[in-house]
């Protein structure tokens, strides 16, 4: 929740201001849990989800039953429409709950902290909502009913999660513990059942207080009456404050509401977010001379204070009202990045998505998602750190030359989308398609590798590092993995084979030629087998098949990938041929040059090796001579 409010600028809430610290307010610390990371504006589509077909239809039965026991007025006043006592074997309730059972059950198990409960009823609440705008769109339909009929939906929720939790936590406490963590956060969740408003609203943006609030609404006991005085007279005190220029008011604006401008405030839709904040309206209730006595001496509000408890209960039900908009909105906003796969997808277009990892599926003894699937591998390893670490250096100064490296190298891997798997040392794993899937993912990955090595050169330039660094680019299938570190942690990783096979690309002729000794090979010329005319390159492969790298090297497997996503020219003046095309996002020509084909230990096939490099630009080898033995 946190990654995709700090990262969404579009976002046109009507109620909230979406900030950090508001949402912690709504929903608690740590914020609950979603497979966010893979929403990546401009570059990711939304999270597409498959729902059971038959959650839907038992879901749209169970609305016509709540209608069929609020809309008449013997089952009414005979009390049958309590959510106690239309629940039984073979009812609509019964069967709704049995499937819902069945699909949280198969969520629970393959949970591992990833967000997908979370997910089930973001998306499970935005099809029960077109559910139920569809049904009271009905001809002959009593809309007061929708707002009537919360406390039935709440009771079935309610009932088949308890049942639930009950069971799994005396079969497989211990799992369900590791699965969800000691921290997970069930606030979404309780927001969509007991709020009403995610169920009930295709969108916030478009609520209607006067069509929620009414008689036997037994969520929101505030009147539509009461919330219209008490809600004019904070917006006629908010409006005294602004022209007045209330120093106080104005800076308690300005820290909760960055995105308007203080010549806004005083505009109808920003005081109705204003008006919704509750440290602003806790400012404005405490004028007890001015708004306080107000609200006090209005004859509507001092006759429904006197039939409830008081004016506290009547404040209480103000405040709980606004909270639960406030809470529905949030939800309503993320949801709106979760696709529901439809009639418009094909059966074929479903399965493609679901093996690349970006379809989720919620059904009964089905994996959810797609843990094995194409993801693209980058190695970064500095050349010339085993050599200095062994001459003499301080574990300090190691740590200073390693930190001068790998922290601006964060930066540029969350520039372009991937996710740093782990450090090994002197070398980062960083993957592109495992946390973060994105439409492009081979493409940042080369964006990454000559961003690095553009990094490396004006870190050699400035003389704050001596090393170079060998990258090495490749795309399989491999296979995301969720180990538990502790209760409250979880370490991601890839494993398989090719995850095995980008690292020997990155690992290079210092573990393959037995003519050099360790690292010594680094700022020597190809040997005299190398193909004619490469003596400055910072990428070759011999005779034997030793790869040799201190530039980028790119595997043949993601040469092919990115063929579908750019339009590739032949790179004519390239001895060994290769391929040219020109990136929108860097505005350069990038060259993919066929260097040879490389053999490794272990790997039972050639692999086709290209150097990366941009146009016009010449590598720069490293000056140092070669050791030999």
């Amino acid at each position: 929740m946190r990654t995709f409010f700090e990262s969404r600028a579009d976002l046109a809430p009507r109620f909230i201001e979406g900030t950090i610290q508001e949402l912690e307010e709504l929903f608690g610390s740590p914020l609950p849990e979603l497979p966010e990371d893979q929403l990546v504006p401009g570059q990711s589509d939304g999270l597409l989800v498959e729902l059971h077909p038959a959650l839907r239809n038992a879901f749209r039965e169970l609305v016509d039953a709540a209608y069929r026991a609020l809309a008449d007025p013997r089952t009414k006043d005979s009390g049958l429409a309590g959510p106690g006592s239309w629940g039984g074997a073979g009812s609509p309730a019964s069967r709704f709950e049995e499937i819902l059972d069945a699909i949280l059950t198969n969520i629970l198990e393959r949970e591992r902290r990833l967000g997908l409960l979370n997910l089930f009823w973001l998306a499970h609440s935005k099809d029960a909502a077109e559910v139920i705008q569809e049904f009271f769109s009905q001809p002959r339909i009593k809309i007061d009913i929708k707002y009537q009929m919360h406390h039935l939906l709440q009771g079935t929720y309610r009932n088949a999660r308890s049942r639930l939790w009950a069971r799994v936590r005396s079969q497989k406490g211990d799992k369900l513990r590791y699965n969800l963590g000691s921290s997970f956060n069930h606030r979404l969740i309780e927001c969509i059942v007991d709020d009403q408003l995610p169920l009930t609203e295709v969108s916030l943006a478009r609520l209607n207080f006067a069509q929620v609030l009414v008689e036997q609404n037994k969520r929101f006991r505030l009147s539509f009456r009461e919330f219209k005085e008490i809600h004019s007279a904070c917006r006629e005190r908010l409006r005294e404050g602004l022209q007045r220029k209330d120093a106080r008011l104005l800076e308690l604006l300005r820290r909760n509401f960055p995105s308007i401008r203080p010549e806004l405030y005083d505009d109808e839709k920003a005081a109705t977010r204003i008006l919704f904040n509750s440290r602003v309206l806790m400012y404005l209730l405490a004028d007890f001379s001015g708004l306080g006595m107000k609200l006090l001496g209005n004859a509507i509000l001092k006759a429904e204070a006197t039939a409830r408890k008081g004016w506290s209960e009547l404040f209480m039900d103000y405040l709980d009202l606004l909270q639960a908009v406030k809470r529905s909105e949030a939800a309503d906003l993320i949801r709106q990045a979760v696709d529901m796969a439809g009639q418009e997808h094909t059966e074929a277009q479903r399965r493609e998505r679901f093996e690349e990892g970006r379809l989720y599926r919620f059904l009964p003894d089905s994996e959810v998602m797609r843990l094995a699937r194409k993801i693209t591998v980058l190695f970064a390893d500095l050349r010339g750190f085993t050599r200095t670490s062994e001459g003499g250096v301080s574990e300090r100064e190691l740590t200073h030359h390693l930190y001068e490296v790998f922290d601006p190298l964060a930066s540029i891997v969350e520039k372009y989308h991937g996710k740093i798997d782990k450090f090994t040392g002197d070398g980062v794993m960083i993957t592109f398609g495992a946390a973060r899937l994105t439409r492009q993912d081979e493409l940042n990955a080369l964006r990454t590798a000559l961003a690095l090595q553009g990094m490396m050169r004006e870190l050699r330039a400035g003389g704050r590092t001596q090393f170079e660094m060998g990258i090495s680019v490749h795309t399989g299938r491999a296979q995301v993995a969720h180990f538990i570190v502790d209760d409250r942690t979880m370490d991601h990783t890839v494993i398989g084979r090719n995850v095995n096979i980008a690292g020997r690309l990155s690992g290079s002729g210092k573990t393959q030629a037995s003519g050099f000794d360790d690292e010594a090979w680094i700022g020597a010329p190809p040997p005299a087998t190398a193909k004619a005319g490469v003596a400055t390159r910072d990428v070759w492969v011999d005779e034997d098949g030793t790869l040799y790298n201190t530039g980028v090297v790119v595997s043949q497997d993601t040469v092919e990938e990115l063929l579908k996503l750019v339009d590739c020219r032949p790179l004519a003046d390239a001895g060994g041929g290769g391929h040219r095309f020109f990136d929108e996002q860097l505005q350069r020509n990038v060259l993919l040059e066929y260097v040879g084909d490389a053999k490794f230990k272990g790997v039972g096939r050639s692999i086709a090796i290209y150097r990366l490099g941009l146009e016009d630009e010449q590598p720069t080898p490293s000056p140092r001579s070669p050791r030999r033995p």
